[in-house]
């Protein structure tokens, strides 16, 4: 059998060189065509030979499974083989259909749920045969050592670029996946916080593949790099950020221990609604969020594990439920003490408060206030001369007290 050429004439190479790219790139050596001609009925057996080897051995492409990725799959090891033959044979090949194919292929296998190992496998077996099946055929047709390495060296690198087409079809479609659900459920989460009716929201899950609970629970705590990392590993959760908070809503045992876990690991508190319907997410997260308001306020504080139960404070939620309209009727209800000084109008309304809440004596008042009891009965008239009648009145006296437990935290950072 003739020994390899390399019809080395530069008049030659000149005129193959576009032609035979792929061979180039590969460092194929150009086989005679009678030797080519001979190897070509290997190749149909060495076909069948890896693909039974992928089938048999491989979990991923075995029998049972996806008729579409055995199709696949056997189409592109055909493809691959007939590439490379003609390809020492010294047709024009460039090689794109074939790698194109592998990338809709490592494409496919993402989207039916198969990991990169099934491909390593399936491609360590192709190499494996191929080369076996080059060494035996080149050595029987009469090819020379130097022939043998050249078309080993080739084939593993023909091999490598096929197997990474495949992993780039791969990535991409894994990452397109990625994009997809990470949207859905960004869909999901905003629809749940826009208040959407429950006929929506399920289509919203089923879209996303996400398990709507009969009852979910919002947690809020401040976006930080790290409450947003820990949140993104609870899968069963949804988390967005809202105005620099982090918003998470789950069935009430995954928030839970979603807060539990952000507040142990970061110090951050973390603000818990009621367990409500999903169609109710978008009041819970307004309690929640108004209840590390709250926190941060210094009206409420945190347990010691960090969390705040905001139905602990319902009370609260309802005095402080809108802040700008709060402070409105506090300021009208409080007007004459608004046109004191910040020192005096705090000493008026720490005197005041503490009367109301207790209708203590003068000297009693003067013990709890640390002041002397003169002092306590010169603010007493000062505040008779100031809200008259509306301290005799008990549905006035309720009014002037809640406005002074609302508005004393803002008034004591006043001063």
């Amino acid at each position: 059998m003739t020994a390899l050429t390399h019809h080395g004439s530069d008049r030659e190479a000149t005129r193959t060189s576009t032609r035979t790219s792929l061979r180039e790139a590969l460092g194929l050596p150009l086989l005679p065509a009678d030797v080519v001609a001979a190897y070509r009925p290997r190749s149909v057996e060495l076909t069948r030979r890896i693909v039974e080897r992928i089938r048999a051995e491989v979990a991923g492409f075995a029998a049972q499974g996806d008729p579409k990725i055995h199709l696949g799959i056997d189409e592109a090891i055909r493809r691959a083989v007939e590439l490379f033959v003609d390809t020492i044979a010294g047709a024009p090949t460039q090689g794109t259909e074939v790698f194109t194919f592998y990338q809709w292929v490592g494409s496919y296998q993402s989207t039916a749920g198969l990991n990169l190992d099934a491909m390593r496998a399936a491609h360590q077996i192709a190499t494996q045969e191929s080369w076996t099946d080059l060494q035996l055929a080149a050595s029987e047709l009469g090819q020379s050592a130097e022939v043998v390495s050249a078309l080993g060296a080739g084939l593993l690198a023909y091999q490598k670029r096929l197997f990474e087409h495949a992993v780039r079809g791969f990535a991409r479609a894994s990452a397109r996946a990625r994009r997809d659900h990470d949207e859905g459920r960004a869909a999901m989460l905003v629809g749940l916080l826009r208040g959407t009716c429950p006929s929506e929201l399920a289509m919203l899950a089923e879209r996303c593949s996400w398990t709507l609970p009969d009852e979910v629970v919002v947690a809020v705590t401040r976006d930080t790099e790290e409450t947003t990392r820990l949140a993104s590993t609870f899968t069963g959760a949804l988390s967005g950020v809202q105005h620099g908070r982090l918003i998470v809503v789950a069935a009430p045992d995954v928030t839970h221990a979603l807060a539990r876990d952000v507040a142990d690991r970061t110090g951050e508190a973390v603000s818990l609604a009621w367990s409500v319907p999903p169609a109710q997410t978008h009041l819970a997260c307004r309690w929640a969020s108004r209840g590390l308001s709250l926190l941060q306020e210094g009206v409420i504080s945190a347990a010691a594990d960090g969390l705040v139960e905001v139905e602990q404070h319902q009370d609260l939620l309802c005095t402080h439920a809108d802040p700008a309209l709060r402070r409105l009727l506090d300021e009208r209800e409080l007007a004459p003490l608004l046109a004191q000084t910040p020192k005096r109008r705090m000493a008026l309304a720490e005197t005041l408060l503490l009367w109301l809440q207790t209708h203590h004596s003068a000297p009693a008042l003067a013990s709890e206030l640390g002041v002397h009891d003169q002092t306590v009965r010169h603010r007493l008239r000062r505040l008779r001369d100031l809200f008259g009648s509306r301290l005799e009145d008990p549905t006035q006296t309720a009014t002037l007290l809640n406005a002074l437990e609302s508005s004393m935290l803002r008034w004591r950072r006043a001063v």
